[in-house]
C-alpha cells in the first residue's frame, strides 16, 4: 500500500467517517495502518475496524469509541482517558501503559490483552471481560473487581491481588 492510501485511511478516521473507513479497510483487510501519535480527542469513532493497527501515544480520550474493533492493536502509552469503550473489543491488544482513567468498560472484551502498568482508576466495569489479560501493576484503585470476569487473569502487584489475599478468596493464575 502506498503512503497516500494510508494518509486518505487515516484522514477519514480523523474526520469521524468511520463508514467509509470501515468500507475501505474491509477492501483493504492486510493493510497494517500506522497512526502512532494522532490526537482524536472527543472523535466519534465508534463501529470502527481498527482491528491490527498501531496507535501507540495516540489520544482517544473523551472518544466514543463503543463497539470498535481494536483485536491485536498496538495501544502501547494510548490515553483513554474518559473514552466511552461499551461492547468494544481489544483481544490480544497490546495496552502497556494506557490511560483508562474514568473510561466505561462496559461489556468490553480485553481477553488476552497486555493491560500491564496501565492506569484504569475509576473505570466503570459490567460484565467487563479481563480472562487471561495481563494487569500485572496495573493501578485499579476505586474499581468494582465483581463487575469483571477475571478467570486466569495476571493480577500481581494490583489492589485485587491484595483484596484477594485478605479476604482468603482462590488467586487465578499467575
Amino acid at each position: 500500500m502506498s503512503n497516500a492510501q494510508s494518509e486518505d485511511a487515516i484522514r477519514l478516521l480523523t474526520k469521524c467517517r468511520v463508514e467509509e473507513f470501515n468500507r475501505w479497510r474491509i477492501n483493504n483487510p492486510t493493510t497494517r495502518l500506522v497512526f502512532s501519535g494522532i490526537d482524536f480527542l472527543r472523535k466519534d469513532l465508534s463501529g470502527a475496524y481498527l482491528n491490527g493497527v498501531s496507535s501507540a501515544s495516540t489520544n482517544f480520550s473523551h472518544c466514543n469509541l463503543a463497539r470498535i474493533n481494536l483485536v491485536q492493536a498496538d495501544l502501547n502509552k494510548a490515553n483513554f482517558e474518559g473514552a466511552d469503550l461499551t461492547d468494544a473489543i481489544l483481544m490480544y491488544a497490546e495496552m502497556k501503559g494506557c490511560n483508562l482513567t474514568g473510561a466505561d468498560l462496559t461489556r468490553t472484551n480485553l481477553m488476552w490483552a497486555n493491560l500491564q502498568d496501565s492506569n484504569l482508576t475509576g473505570c466503570k466495569l459490567s460484565k467487563t471481560i479481563f480472562v487471561q489479560a495481563n494487569l500485572m501493576n496495573a493501578k485499579l484503585d476505586n474499581i468494582y473487581k465483581n463487575a469483571a470476569y477475571l478467570k486466569f487473569a495476571k493480577l500481581k502487584g494490583t489492589l485485587w491481588e491484595t483484596q484477594e489475599a485478605e479476604y482468603g478468596e482462590a488467586h487465578p493464575q499467575k
